[in-house]
């Protein structure tokens, strides 16, 4: 997992560095605000270590201005100021936690933890696969902004084709999901027409998502990218 420390005290730096290699992370480390900003904004980050008071942008500065483009990646501030307000004031620019110096190191490496935990669970709540996005929480689902309008058993299909995008689920499989493994195949294959009538008809084929592989069961993938004018050509 990559962790980015923008840090530009270099004692600390070089210890949070070297402990967190040390625990498996790969960190890269940046000692000035705006070069932090600049590889923040690559992407790719599990969670970005960021101090408040530094050379060419302040801390402050990197988060507004991240959250601002819609990066979501975890940031925990790294502050030496004892005032509420200033910490306040990081966590409501968008920063998702804040430790105070000095710290100890487990504590840090704690805290990246929880914040990791955190940012797995959000994403298992959230499946997007192409326009179709999946809220497991709300048991809700909408494709192209639009809502599904679902049975219990069509969103549980759904949910369990689009979490495993990409692989084939068996009849069988889905049947054993429901509890229900002792019904007649051809149950799953009812259900996953009324899912497609909602999910693709209408659309080209090149647009539909869910797909029937012979004797095996049923998979839900990306449409393929259409070719451009020209391309192949000799």
């Amino acid at each position: 997992m990559r962790v980015l420390l923008i840090e530009d005290e270099i004692p600390l730096g070089r210890l949070v560095s070297q402990g967190l290699e040390l625990a498996g992370y790969s960190v890269t480390w940046c000692r000035d605000g705006l070069d932090g900003f600049e590889r923040a904004c690559e992407g790719g980050w599990a969670v970005i270590l960021l101090d408040l008071m530094l050379p060419g942008m302040d801390g402050w500065g990197v988060c507004r201005r991240l959250r601002d483009r819609r990066n979501t990646t975890p940031i925990l501030m790294l502050t030496a100021l004892d005032e509420v307000e200033e910490r306040v004031k990081g966590l409501n620019l968008g920063a998702d936690d804040y430790l105070p110096k000095p710290f100890a190191f487990e504590e840090l490496q704690a805290r990246v933890a929880a914040l990791l935990r955190r940012e797995r669970l959000q994403r298992r709540r959230h499946i997007k696969v192409a326009d179709i996005e999946i809220d497991t929480e709300a048991q809700e689902a909408t494709r192209g902004g639009h809502p599904l309008a679902l049975t219990p058993r069509e969103y549980e299909l759904l949910a369990a084709l689009a979490s495993r995008e990409g692989h084939v689920i068996s009849r069988e499989a889905i049947l054993a999901a429901w509890g229900d493994p002792d019904s007649a195949s051809n149950t799953v294959d009812v259900h996953v027409a009324a899912l497609r009538r909602k999910i693709d008809g209408g659309r080209d084929e090149s647009q539909k998502l869910i797909h029937t592989v012979h004797r095996r069961g049923y998979i839900l993938r990306e449409p393929s990218p259409v070719p451009r004018n020209n391309e192949g050509a000799l």
